[in-house]
């Protein structure tokens, strides 16, 4: 079967992903922070979505930005390659949990991607 493409992404998944051998729907939404049933939804080309082939392409959700930031944030930070919730906190002198609290773009902190944007709150004396 030759991959399959989408005509068009919706708004929020602009970004593409190419499917690789072992992947399912599932994977695939828990890497990216969504659920299976809203990457099936937005992928209508993946007409048996317990089917993937490799090279298939799906949209999935584009770099995360926030809104706004909370009170007492002292910046912005784009996310690098290799970069954790708890590395960057370490970074900033504050807490996971502040970093991940201050941040609710982010749907699951454990995946986070290169250029997405945090809010970082103030530093710990």
């Amino acid at each position: 079967m030759p991959p399959r493409y989408p005509q068009d992404c919706p708004e929020g998944f602009m970004s593409r992903y190419f499917v690789v051998s072992g992947d399912t729907m599932s994977i695939i939404a828990q890497y990216f922070g969504t659920t299976a049933a809203e990457l099936i939804a937005i992928n209508p080309h993946i007409t048996d979505p317990n089917v993937l082939y490799l090279g298939d392409v799906l949209c999935v959700p584009g770099f995360r930005k926030p809104t706004t930031c909370p009170a007492n944030f002292q910046g912005r930070y784009e996310v690098k390659d290799g970069d954790t919730m708890f590395s960057i906190a370490r970074e900033f002198n504050i807490s996971e949990e502040e970093l991940i609290n201050a941040n609710q773009h982010i749907p699951n902190p454990e995946f986070i991607f290169p250029f997405d944007v945090l809010c970082v709150p103030e530093k710990h004396p």
